[in-house]
């Protein structure tokens, strides 16, 4: 796993897959610094109930794990992710899900 002081000190430059199940309560903006690079996102175990607006900017995002949060809808900008396929969002308290948020190439979703 890995840690949002290294994510903070620049240490997980260009890598692929970024784990940080540590109890956040909001969206590390430090992840844009992974931009062009990340493939892999697991944000579950955490305290989120949002997702930022601008999260397609994760151009390479195919994969998004958001299970174990307070989200009660899954986020709209998860539909503007363009090479998102797998999302896996158990163990919250969804009670919605629009079509604005399912991602165009969408092959899995994962809420119970």
């Amino acid at each position: 796993m890995h840690t949002l002081a290294d994510l903070r000190a620049g240490k997980l430059a260009g890598i692929k897959r970024l784990d940080l199940s540590c109890g956040l309560s909001e969206f590390p903006p430090e992840i844009f610094d992974l931009a062009d690079t990340l493939e892999v996102l697991n944000l579950s175990g955490n305290a989120l109930r949002a997702l930022p607006d601008d999260l397609h900017r994760l151009k390479r995002l195919s994969v998004l794990f958001g299970s174990d949060n307070l989200f009660t809808h899954l986020p709209e900008s998860l539909g503007r992710c363009q090479n998102l396929r797998i999302v896996g969002f158990k163990a919250n308290r969804i009670k919605q899900v629009s079509a604005a948020s399912l991602p165009p190439r969408l092959r899995w979703l994962i809420l119970t």
